[in-house]
């Protein structure tokens, strides 16, 4: 399974807590979860990038993909959060059938 499978199954957004790292998949193309606080500590979730809007692709994601702002500390209690370099954003995953 490549990675844009993965995305059309999993989900190719997702919205997280910058505090204790709670995170939920969507398809971007259906909107977020309704999730304002998380579940887990209370702290406001993430969705997307503050300065550009851009939502956020991965669960391990500490910056932006498009602008470079950072979104949340690089550290997970303490540790920090190991990461491959982020692919430039490619945008919603296109579902098989779905007009453009």
């Amino acid at each position: 399974m490549d990675k844009d499978d993965k995305r059309r199954v999993l989900g190719d957004a997702i919205i997280l807590c910058g505090r204790c790292g709670f995170a939920k998949r969507y398809m971007e193309l259906e909107g977020p979860p309704d999730l304002a606080d998380c579940p887990d500590c209370g702290s406001p979730m993430i969705r997307d990038c503050p300065s550009c809007h851009a939502p956020m692709r991965s669960i391990m994601q500490v910056d932006c993909r498009v602008c470079g702002t950072p979104l949340r500390d690089g550290e997970a209690f303490g540790v920090p959060i190991r990461r491959k370099a982020e692919p430039p954003d490619r945008g919603p995953v296109q579902l098989p059938g779905a007009d453009a």
